[in-house]
């Protein structure tokens, strides 16, 4: 009897130094906070800092900054669109500088609704620079979009004062009654682009 007292006593002891050797690992991890700047030292928002091979992560906030909790010594990936990724050592009051990957810029496609890569993109995509809108005399924005872009129209449906014109993408057939395109100023949908200048 004592025999087996001792080996089940002896099997929880082992477990228990086991659980012990575990916990240490969670203790040691730390606080680490750091700045992800670019080039210009101005902050990266949205910057990905992980630990790589894990789900370990948290992204930056409007400063740049990021709090992550690893242990000691732990590599930490910081990545970007647009900027070439880094691997460094975890310290805390790192500051990591992304520098631009032009070749990544080159890919990437700026959407009304995000950035897609290029090859993700189903549909096909125009770009219309300001260049292209210097010395046009016209009375709306959207009347200076004409002939600029494949598969646009800027149509005058009406010459009423204040009316201005009406921007058709590929056709007129449409499966709903909106046959105008999504229109994006600035982060926010618009219904028209009259009042710009």
């Amino acid at each position: 009897m004592t025999r087996q007292l001792i080996k089940k006593l002896a099997s929880i002891a082992l477990v228990v130094a086991i659980s012990l050797l575990g916990m240490d690992s969670v203790y040691a991890q730390n606080s680490v906070r750091g700045t992800v700047l670019d080039a210009d030292n101005l902050p990266v928002i949205g910057a990905a800092v992980m630990v790589p091979g894990t789900t370990t992560g948290v992204t930056t906030d409007a400063n740049g900054v990021f709090e992550i909790r690893v242990a000691p010594g732990t590599i930490l990936s910081v990545s970007c669109i647009g900027y070439v990724s880094q691997q460094l050592p975890a310290a805390n009051g790192m500051v990591v500088r992304l520098d631009e990957d032009v070749e990544m810029l080159e890919e990437t496609v700026v959407i009304g609704y995000g950035v897609q890569k290029k090859s993700d993109l189903t549909g096909s995509v125009a770009s219309v620079r300001e260049n292209d809108l210097k010395n046009r005399s016209t009375s709306d924005a959207a009347a200076a979009l004409q002939g600029k872009a494949a598969g646009v129209q800027v149509v005058r449906a009406s010459g009423a004062p204040g009316k201005g014109a009406e921007i058709r993408v590929r056709g007129y057939s449409s499966n709903s009654g909106n046959i105008g395109p999504l229109l994006i100023v600035d982060g926010l949908k618009v219904d028209n682009i009259q009042y710009l200048d």
